[in-house]
């Protein structure tokens, strides 16, 4: 099985991470996880090329990401919630996204969804409900392939760190073991 995770928080060591952890900890396989904050590549420029069939226009790396996306069983979306919604790098990563809609339009082909996904969110100070970045993350989840879609949110991480929110830890834990059985 082969787990790949978007990883949009800023902080190497922080809350996002202590979930990301847990669920490592757990998932059977390879898994491989990508920096937004770290990532040099480029967001959508709504060139309309990928509208053509042409794919996209940006050359930068994304290309191989797509190859990952489409090799996955596993994908995760992880972090830290700003105005209630991912992080801008990750949103910026997954505009690039659009490409991968584009192709399945243009091929006409159905929506296989057959991959796992699990958003992994957490979220301080007056950060109260998640269900916003929950729902942007599952439109973006679904474009890539996933059907099974978990959800793990720590809220109030100001006041109990996520690395201590057993619940949510275990959350994490409960949807690793499950996608074991589901793709192993």
């Amino acid at each position: 099985m082969y787990t790949l995770i978007f990883n949009g928080s800023p902080r190497r060591a922080g809350d996002t991470s202590a979930l990301i952890q847990a669920f490592c900890r757990e998932i059977q396989g390879q898994v491989e996880q990508i920096d937004a904050y770290r990532s040099t590549l480029s967001p959508c420029v709504d060139c309309r090329r990928c509208a053509g069939g042409g794919g996209c226009v940006i050359n930068d790396g994304m290309q191989e990401i797509y190859e990952k996306v489409e090799k996955a069983q596993v994908l995760v979306l992880a972090s830290p919630l700003y105005f209630s919604t991912l992080t801008g790098p990750l949103l910026s990563l997954c505009s690039r996204f659009q490409a991968l809609y584009m192709a399945r339009r243009n091929q006409g082909s159905g929506w296989e969804q057959t991959k796992g996904g699990l958003v992994l969110l957490t979220g301080g100070g007056s950060t109260k409900d998640p269900s916003c970045a929950f729902r942007t993350s599952r439109i973006i989840l679904r474009e890539m392939g996933a059907g099974e879609i978990r959800q793990v949110a720590s809220i109030g991480t100001d006041h109990l760190p996520a690395g201590e929110d057993e619940e949510a830890l275990g959350q994490a834990v409960a949807a690793a073991r499950e996608f074991n059985t589901l793709f192993a």
